[in-house]
């Protein structure tokens, strides 16, 4: 089979993107002299087989500092079509600010949009706060940790669920949901050229905290090849108590990138 491909970046994922976004692994400021910093790693895959195939990826996020104040802002694009059916669509819209940048516990107040249709995600909306709390931060890295309540609301249907499980009724499902996030992070730079970023989460509703939680851990390693670019590979997993349809409670996400900052 004839193939071009077109990469800027190396990406290996198993699936696309679940309930949880990891905002941990966003960039951040550490260099208190620093009020500015992104990333971004696109990517585009063309063949030829009885259709164009085109597959286009694109991650971003970045970060401000002005005063004692700092915003986030993130997104992820997929989109593969073959002629002119999208068959696998996905991505999100976050956006962060936080306040009293600088003192050891800080404001945090978030929104997200999302859909990933492969797992049979067609909409989620999210708003919420934490209190995070500066466990240490050094010029080279630090560790957090944030609690907060945040306002879920998700659409889905059965595009992702396993044949065996589908019922003989699909009606979408809807769902919305006051919940409690917490979270434990660490960033660290452990030599001159290789960094390690680490983050837990969990989540569960207001009303049953513990019974039905959504856990969820990320690991990061990179190396720089230089001041601006590294090699990057990545580990995301989901564990959900109580899916709103029966798709698989464990989620695995593995992928590696050459991630480009600026």
């Amino acid at each position: 089979m004839k193939r071009i491909l077109l990469l800027i970046v190396l990406s290996l994922p198993v699936m696309v993107n679940a309930q949880l976004l990891f905002p941990e692994s966003f960039v951040v400021i550490f260099d208190t002299t620093r009020h500015f910093k992104g990333s971004v790693a696109p990517s585009l895959e063309i063949k030829t087989q009885r259709q164009l195939y085109v597959e286009v990826t694109n991650r971003a996020d970045v970060a401000f500092r002005f005063k004692n104040h700092g915003i986030t802002v993130a997104n992820k694009f997929e989109l593969t079509r073959d002629g002119s059916e999208t068959i696998l669509s996905g991505g999100f819209m976050y956006g962060k600010f936080k306040t009293f940048y600088d003192n050891p516990f800080v404001l945090e107040h978030y929104v997200q949009y999302q859909w990933a249709e492969a797992r049979g995600l067609s909409q989620k909306f999210a708003i919420g706060s934490n209190l995070r709390y500066k466990i240490f931060k050094t010029q080279k890295g630090g560790a957090f940790a944030g609690i907060g309540p945040f306002y879920e609301y998700e659409l889905w249907d059965y595009r992702g669920v396993p044949l065996e499980r589908i019922p003989a009724q699909t009606p979408e499902v809807q769902n919305e949901v006051l919940k409690l996030n917490i979270y434990l992070s660490t960033k660290r730079e452990l030599s001159e050229k290789i960094r390690f970023e680490g983050a837990l989460y969990f989540q569960d509703d207001f009303r049953e905290i513990f019974n039905n939680p959504r856990w969820a851990g990320s690991t990061s390693f990179s190396y720089s090849f230089t001041e601006n670019i590294a090699f990057a590979v990545n580990l995301q997993v989901i564990y959900d108590y109580a899916p709103l349809v029966p798709i698989d409670k464990f989620w695995l996400n593995t992928f590696s990138a050459l991630e480009v900052t600026f």
